[in-house]
């Protein structure tokens, strides 16, 4: 047999498959009802009844029975179906039954109310109402409820301030007001404050403009009173002003004064918040100015509409029938639910008289609308009961079948279309209208592998796997248990797949590849990669198989056929040893089906059954939490991020091998006891990881993220198997191999890029690691016969005891103790850059090295500077007494001062009365030999050198100037200079006297000497200042 007429053709599908209750003919909706239940909720305890409990109350009560549920529950469809039974009663004949759609404008609602009444009074009536409908425009409606408004706003002032009088004046009142209450007062004291309030705002010329835009809220709301209201508008609107409403991208100086002032005064165009409690100050003035507009535009006789209510009643009452009222939502009446209420609520009988005619109404209200709120109280006392339509509280699988009938009901109606509905209803014989519909041809075993509803209906093309998949996606959010919204399961199961896939189921093209965006459990995913169309085996294995995990589990779910059917032969054929006919929903247990396939297998020897079934209901919540993680609907949980971390961190440090990369040392990816590596959407991510497992954007690239949720899976299992990754078992638990080749798949292309990533990150610090060898270098000052980087950067290569055996002595104890520090860090420094760079003591990446010590020349070091000036205060005694031979140029003048003067201290010795007594003074001989000493070549180089650091004021030379003179040699020559001077300044005076006593020769020849000696000093002096002047 052909199934493709099973599934309901198109222009049948748009007939009998509506979201709206109100769109589908009366045989239709009988057709396709879904009884409802009810929860009834009034004096004493709660009851849960269904819908004959409600329409017995409703026959038995002259009050208006409440009927409360959220959007898209069914609140208009109940409504349509008991307006549909009350046909159906004996005594309907006798009822004047008044059903006020949800989408319907206020012209319409009150023709309704009159139609069919006949008399005089009805004719003007209806004869006002055609001529007001008739000349009603939006824009103007929209313009005059802003006018009321401004009215309702001056006048809620003026009840807030005697409120808030009262309270001044009796204090003790005060706890008695609620945080809302208070909330309330202060918003309408500061925002209807006179002369500068909303009511000035809302009516000032520029600012209205905004406000009776077509999009805007007021316009909108005027729209549904003139004329009713699309279902897409009554979707999209709630017909409350938001505080986005209240725009103010327009230039304020357009304003008038008092509108500025509003605005200036309560910062609206600044403060979110402001708006907000504007907002709630005019959506409390909203209602009442549109009963204000309703009772302006229509008058009749003189009279409101409670009197044209009562004169309906009235005529009715003569003609001894009931008024029968049916709202399918309070929200369409807004404009006369004050007035409507108050009349159904008013009693037939006055003084013992029967009045008016008996009243039967019914409203059904959306939870939590105002309207209703604020007459809630006087409503349920008066009906006793409120009647809330239940949409989850039930157990899950009664919920699921019911959705599972509900669609029955649909495709069942849908295979049959509106006009054979039709005509079956009106020659129906029993009440299990409509029969099943069936193909002419028998039933064959392809159309039972799609199971059937509990009433009967073949489900093709769903089976129920299918409708569970798609109510568990679409009919419940996260974690919330599954509900029953029957405008959510026609638009996301039924119309969903019945409105454009038939052809190409015909053409076994259907369903396509991720269809609805379900996908296969991680598990199943590599296994059904390998057949022929991988995708669309794994959509239908993800819905038609819902929740396997498992090539046996999908042969246990779904039966061979389905994949058939769908021209999936490969997935049949592997499905083909295990096949299941759906008649009733399948166990969900797989405890022994588990524990036989592992007995079978071997696996896991000396375990009991026992344990391997509840390992694999564990094993089955991490396959859970991991699905839902990859389809963002469920953070991964702190316990599965850090089995998953430490998972990938066994990874690399099995195999990053950083000597590829031209690094050392294994650079970590731990901090203490944190796994630095991200987890995209999930739990306990450490701030300034800079590895990530995979990116956000792989989650949607459906093969990328169906791989790395193998993979996640897989170190789950691992460690579920080998805790903390032990190595307990390795990969031999049961579908180990193929989570090993995940693993081996997933480290070889992840591991590569962790390793450029980190190695990227570690080398961005290299010029600074190089930097601080650099100073270093500069304080010992080895840059100095270095010409290129290169050669700077072979010095930085030297180690410490390199360094130290050409070491010379220091010429200050500064200069030795920097020395010291900087040679005991130089090993550690030069290791920590050059690790780096090279893998191993033979070979340095010379490129990359050059490059970073490139930028390390620009780091600066103010400790340079200020070593440098340390240095040259502790040398100014030193620099002082060499300055005695200030004016040497070259070695061999230097030579022949040092033997003049060694002369001159011959000379006075021989006179034997002017050479110095003082204690611890070395004698003529010594003074002459230390004298002559000096004139060697290593200590003119001292000389020269310290004379030509006083000049030196860049930093780097100044450090290498001093590095090359010796210490030791540098304290002999002071030595000797320093007697010098001593003796100088001894003789020179004692000389001059006996000069001036005695004129002597030997006076003459000293002073003589003397004369000459000190010309000669400047000559040199002056040479030396030149050459130290062309060296600079």
């Amino acid at each position: 047999m052909n199934l493709i007429n099973y599934w309901p053709q198109s222009e049948y599908v748009t007939q009998c498959i509506r979201t709206e209750a109100e769109e589908l003919a009366e045989h239709v909706l009988l057709a396709v009802h879904e009884p409802m239940q009810l929860l009834r909720i009034g004096a004493g305890v709660d009851q849960l009844c269904d819908e004959k409990n409600l329409l017995d109350h409703f026959l038995s009560i002259e009050r208006p029975v409440p009927i409360i549920g959220r959007s898209g529950v069914g609140k208009s469809h109940l409504i349509r179906w008991m307006d549909a039974k009350l046909k159906l009663h004996s005594d309907y004949h006798s009822w004047h039954v008044v059903r006020i759609p949800k989408n319907a404008s206020l012209r319409q609602v009150l023709e309704l109310l009159l139609a069919g009444l006949e008399g005089e009074e009805f004719e003007q009536a209806r004869s006002r109402i055609s001529t007001v409908g008739e000349q009603l425009k939006t824009e103007a409606v929209a313009d005059l409820l802003l006018t009321f408004m401004s009215q309702q706003l001056n006048k809620l002032h003026q009840d807030a301030a005697q409120m808030m009088a009262y309270y001044r004046e009796h204090p003790e009142s005060q706890v008695t007001l609620s945080d809302a209450e208070k909330q309330r007062l202060r918003d309408i004291q500061t925002y209807t404050l006179p002369g500068r309030g909303l009511s000035e705002l809302i009516t000032d010329s520029n600012f209205k403009k905004n406000l009776l835009n077509p999009e805007h809220c007021i316009y909108q709301f005027a729209s549904r009173l003139t004329h009713g209201a699309t279902d897409h508008e009554l979707i999209r609107n709630d017909y409350q002003i938001k505080d986005g409403d209240l725009d103010f991208s327009f230039n304020l100086d357009d304003l008038s004064l008092s509108a500025r002032q509003c605005v200036s005064t309560t910062q609206l165009n600044t403060n979110q918040v402001a708006r907000e409690g504007a907002a709630r100050v005019l959506n409390e003035v909203l209602g009442e100015s549109t009963r204000t507009v309703f009772g302006y535009l229509f008058q009749f006789n003189g009279g409101g509409f409670q009197d044209l209510f009562k004169e309906v009643r009235r005529s009715l009452k003569k003609q001894n029938r009931t008024l029968v009222v049916l709202v399918e939502d309070m929200a369409a009446i807004s404009a006369i639910e004050d007035v409507l209420i108050d009349s159904l609520l008013e009693e037939s009988l006055r003084d013992g008289k029967q009045e008016l005619c008996t009243l039967r109404s019914a409203i059904a209200v959306t939870d939590g609308y105002q309207g209703y709120l604020r007459r809630q109280d006087t409503i349920k006392t008066r009906a006793q009961y409120e009647w809330h339509i239940r949409e989850h509280g039930q157990d899950r699988e009664l919920t699921l079948e019911r959705i599972i009938d509900f669609c029955g009901r649909y495709l069942n109606a849908a295979r049959y279309g509106s006009e054979v509905l039709k005509s079956s209803w009106r020659v129906r014989e029993s009440d299990s209208w409509p029969p099943v519909w069936s193909d002419s041809d028998d039933d064959g075993d392809d159309l039972k592998a799609f199971g059937y509803a509990s009433s009967g209906i073949p489900l093709f093309p769903f089976n129920r796997n299918a409708i569970e998949a798609l109510a568990d996606n679409f009919c419940r959010k996260g974690d919330e248990e599954l509900k029953f919204n029957p405008r959510q399961v026609l638009n996301e199961i039924l119309l969903r797949t019945l409105s454009d896939y038939r052809e190409a189921c015909l053409l076994k093209a259907f369903p396509p590849a991720d269809f609805a965006g379900i996908r296969v459990k991680t598990g199943l995913s590599g296994a059904l990669q390998k057949l022929e169309k991988p995708e669309r085996c794994k959509t239908v294995a993800a819905i038609w198989g819902y929740d396997s995990r498992s090539v046996e589990d999908l042969q246990s779910k779904m039966d061979g056929r389905v994949a058939s059917v769908f021209g999936l032969d490969g997935l049949a054929a592997l499905l083909k040893d295990r096949v299941s006919v759906y008649v009733a929903p399948p166990s969900r247990g797989m405890v022994s089906e588990t524990s036989s396939r592992y007995e079978k297998s071997g696996a896991l020897k000396g375990v009991s059954l026992e344990q391997v079934d509840a390992d694999q209901e564990k094993l089955q919540l991490l396959e859970e939490s991991v699905t839902l993680w990859f389809q963002r609907k469920k953070k991964l949980g702190q316990t599965e991020a850090r089995i998953l971390r430490a998972g990938l961190l066994w990874i690399y440090e099995q195999y990053a091998h950083f000597d590829w990369m031209g690094i050392r040392e294994k650079l970590s990816l731990k901090s203490g006891a944190f796994v630095l590596i991200d987890l995209p959407y999930a739990e306990s991510n450490v701030t300034g990881s800079k590895i990530s497992f995979c990116l956000e954007k792989d989650f949607k690239i459906p093969k990328k993220s169906e791989f790395l949720q193998g993979v996640a899976l897989a170190l789950l299992r691992y460690d579920f198997y080998n805790p903390k990754f032990n190595g307990a078992i390795e990969w031999g638990y049961p579908n180990g191999f193929e989570d090993f080749l995940l693993y081996q798949s997933f480290a070889a292309s992840w591991v590569p890029d962790v390793l450029q990533t980190l190695t990227v990150e570690a080398r961005q610090i290299l010029p600074s690691l190089l930097g601080k060898q650099l100073h270093s270098a500069i304080t010992l000052g080895l840059l100095a016969d270095s010409n290129n980087d290169r050669q700077r950067l072979n010095e930085l290569l030297r180690t410490s005891e390199e360094v130290r055996a050409f070491e010379i002595p220091a010429i200050v104890p500064e200069l030795r103790q920097a020395r010291e520090q900087v040679l005991t860090a130089w090993n550690d420094q030069r290791e920590d850059w050059l690790k780096l760079v090279s893998a191993n003591d033979h070979g340095v990446d010379g490129d990359l090295a050059l490059n970073a010590f490139k930028n390390a020349k620009t780091y600066q070091n103010p400790q340079i500077a200020k070593l440098s000036s340390l240095i040259n205060q502790s040398l100014r005694s030193s620099i002082s007494v060499v300055e005695v031979l200030d004016g040497c140029t070259r070695q061999d003048v230097f030579c022949s001062l040092l033997d003049e003067m060694a002369d001159l201290v011959r000379d006075i010795s021989d006179g034997g009365e002017h050479y110095p007594v003082n204690p611890g003074f070395p004698s003529a001989k010594k003074m002459r030999a230390s004298l002559v000493d000096l004139k060697g070549s290593e200590n003119w180089r001292v000389v020269k050198d310290l004379l030509a650091v006083r000049e030196e004021m860049d930093v780097v030379r100044h450090l290498q100037r001093v590095n090359q003179i010796d210490g030791q040699r540098l304290e002999q020559v002071v030595e000797v200079l320093t007697n010098w001077k001593f003796f100088y300044s001894y003789v020179l005076p004692r000389l001059e006297s006996e000069n001036k006593k005695s004129g002597g020769d030997i006076l003459k020849q000293s002073q003589d000497s003397v004369t000459r000696l000190l010309d000669e000093m400047t000559e040199t002096v002056t040479d030396l200042w030149e050459e130290s002047h062309e060296c600079a």
